[in-house]
């Protein structure tokens, strides 16, 4: 069975820098097609930047894109799970934070992000897994 870490490990990590414009986070997030970005300062993590964010804080404030940082508008409040973790904690932890993104870590080392549509798929594809054995019993006696 797929975990976590395995899910991860054919991805590339999108991140931003600390003190990125918001106009050039924008941008770098629709080039890679994602809608959230970790925002690092020398390696380390220190908030997600991601299009609620955009919405909230910066276009319903009527900031600017050029002049505001990511870090004076990213979130702080992370939610974080371990490559370990089960599927079911994972999305609990995303349905207790009302969030659609959920931080990987791993020896406090961000490996990546998982959405939930990641985990619903996997999901999916693991009922589709167990309705074919099932099948293929019952219609092999």
């Amino acid at each position: 069975m797929e975990n976590i870490k395995e899910l991860l490990s054919n991805r590339e990590l999108h991140t931003v820098k600390r003190g990125t414009n918001i106009k050039a986070t924008v941008d770098y997030m629709a080039e890679k097609k994602v809608g959230l970005v970790p925002v690092m300062d020398e390696g380390k993590l220190v908030g997600v930047f991601s299009e609620r964010d955009l919405v909230r804080r910066v276009v319903a404030k009527n900031r600017s894109l050029i002049d505001t940082k990511v870090e004076d508008v990213m979130s702080t409040n992370l939610i974080i799970a371990g490559t370990n973790e089960p599927n079911e904690s994972v999305l609990a932890k995303m349905k207790e934070a009302n969030t659609r993104h959920i931080l990987i870590i791993e020896n406090e080392k961000l490996l990546g992000v998982v959405s939930m549509r990641d985990l619903l798929e996997f999901d999916l594809s693991v009922c589709k897994t167990t309705v074919e054995v099932l099948n293929n019993y019952i219609y092999s006696k």
